[in-house]
């Protein structure tokens, strides 16, 4: 077999084009004539390792460790403080409501004033690890089809079953949905816009339409009255227009919210290292590629809570189940306490 070939040309590469460019080199030089030229023509391809990544069993050995492709875990554990806080705040509402404990209902007031600021970060870090995605239009996709279940099942199902506090029509997950496939499909206008422009402009557009559900925009002494045939009806809710009786658990519309996703998303663009591998490994049979990405503090890289790790790698899926969890238990119970009367 061919010895490795030396990947870290791509670590020059400042614009995605230079990346695509140097990529495309790479990729002609392993694969051969069929892909454009280059010396290796036909058979396995050979082993690619950079020279940044470990390789303990040397450099020409292709069943030695391949180049590790390391996770950026400081945002899982963030990511999982934030849905543990989200979960908390909403169990705290099931004891008051269902289960009569006031101290439950005294303490969600009591944090109700902070309940933005954990629900603000948990929707910042999904902007922010958009820059991380591999497919950034099929995660929104996917996280279209739970949003939509999640209305199914909370408009449907639990006013079936006697629960009716927790109808969700447009709620966080169905926020990151839309804001998700709007990012995809409008990338190349956003990234166009200078980073720091772009977190100059998404702060701005976000406390002028802070106050949209009442009625107006406005910020630092500017008040504009917005039409009232916006507030006529809840059909433009997603948006943030809807009437005053408007009710809903869970509702982020996407003003203003969408601007703190966006905001994610060019934080996303600074942070995430100018020096990046796209490093593609054929090891032992088996392939797998990636970024790899070393230009942030060894601190990202670092485990810090397991736990929190735990939490934040499945985030989506405990936010998708712990509503369903949470009143399955309160069905319970009350079928119980009436059996037993």
């Amino acid at each position: 077999m061919a010895g490795p070939i030396d990947v870290t040309q791509l670590a020059n590469a400042k614009t995605e084009a230079e990346v695509d460019a140097a990529a495309a080199r790479l990729n002609a030089e392993i694969n051969g004539p069929a892909a454009g030229g280059g010396q290796y023509s036909g058979g396995q391809p050979p082993a690619v390792y950079s020279t940044i990544g470990p390789n303990p069993g040397g450099q020409n050995d292709p069943d030695s460790t391949p180049p590790m492709l390391r996770r950026v875990t400081v945002i899982d554990e963030l990511r999982g403080l934030c849905v543990l806080a989200m979960v908390g705040y909403h169990w705290l509402y099931v004891l008051g409501s269902q289960f009569g404990y006031a101290w439950g209902m005294s303490l969600y007031e009591f944090l109700g004033p902070a309940q933005p600021l954990g629900a603000g970060m948990f929707i910042l870090i999904a902007g922010i690890s958009t820059r991380f995605s591999r497919n950034v239009r099929k995660r929104g996709y996917l996280l279209t089809v739970i949003a939509l279940a999640i209305t199914g099942v909370t408009v449907l199902l639990l006013p079936y079953l006697g629960i009716g506090e927790m109808r969700v029509w447009f709620g966080i997950i169905h926020l990151l949905a839309a804001s998700t496939l709007l990012f995809s499909f409008c990338r190349r206008v956003f990234d166009a816009i200078p980073s720091f422009v772009g977190l100059v402009l998404c702060l701005a557009l976000f406390f002028l339409f802070a106050p949209v559900g009442q009625g107006y925009l406005g910020m630092f002494g500017f008040h504009w009255n917005m039409p009232e045939a916006l507030y006529r009806s809840n059909a433009l809710a997603f948006l943030g227009f809807h009437t005053p009786e408007f009710q809903a658990f869970d509702h982020y519309p996407l003003l203003p919210y969408f601007f703190i996703f966006l905001f994610g998303t060019f934080m996303g663009g600074i942070i995430r290292p100018s020096s990046k591998i796209w490093v593609n490994v054929r090891w032992r049979r088996r392939e797998t590629s990636g970024w790899y990405d070393e230009g942030l503090p060894e601190f990202c890289y670092r485990p810090h809570s397991a736990f929190f790790n735990f939490l934040g790698r499945r985030a989506l899926w405990i936010y998708l189940l712990h509503i369903p969890v949470f009143y399955g238990l309160v069905y319970v119970v009350r079928a119980v306490v009436s059996m037993g009367s």
